[in-house]
């Protein structure tokens, strides 16, 4: 009986090192993000104190892990999306007619870029990061593309230029999913 008490210690001594190996990724996405996290995040952002104001802006956000910042970058693009398309909108019935094929081509963009945000929070439930980081990427995609579309459009040049960082903000921080 004695012979199985080191056999026992030394079973669970290694299972407990195999899964601390295997799972450190997991681990590490449960802790909450400290101010310092947030600036290493933020930092290969084009516009950090943006990135910074923009996820600070919410006040879950020091109470939240990896995953839920996250979900708060993912709202912070559905917010601005749905406004933005809201703009384009109300800028499409008032267009010329070269404009308005501009507008429309911006207009399914953030249709796009609004099921995507709808497939991302989906995916981010399930744990499927790398899904996640492709909505982020296909999000920075459609506002680059709105943004280069619309440049006769000043109303929606900011806009499009805020979607474009907040779509970053997605991006950098679901690349840290991985």
């Amino acid at each position: 009986m004695t012979e199985m008490a080191p056999f026992c210690a030394s079973f669970f001594f290694s299972l407990s090192l195999a899964i601390l190996w295997i799972c450190p990724t997991y681990a590490r996405l449960s802790v909450k993000v400290s101010e310092n996290e947030l600036k290493v995040i933020c930092s290969s952002h084009e516009d950090p104190p943006f990135c910074l104001q923009a996820l600070k802006s919410d006040p879950q956000t020091p109470l939240v892990d990896l995953v839920g910042l996250t979900n708060i970058s993912i709202h912070l693009v559905d917010v601005a999306a749905n406004k933005t398309l809201a703009l384009i909108r109300s800028l499409i019935m008032t267009a010329d007619p070269e404009l308005k094929k501009h507008l429309d081509d911006c207009l399914e963009m953030y249709d796009i870029t609004i099921s995507e945000t709808e497939d991302a929070k989906t995916a981010l439930k399930a744990h499927d990061y790398e899904t996640v980081n492709v909505a982020s990427d296909s999000c920075m995609t459609n506002a680059e593309i709105c943004t280069d579309t619309t440049t006769s459009a000043p109303p929606l040049q900011q806009e499009n230029k805020n979607m474009r960082y907040l779509c970053e903000t997605f991006v950098v921080v679901s690349n840290h999913l991985l």
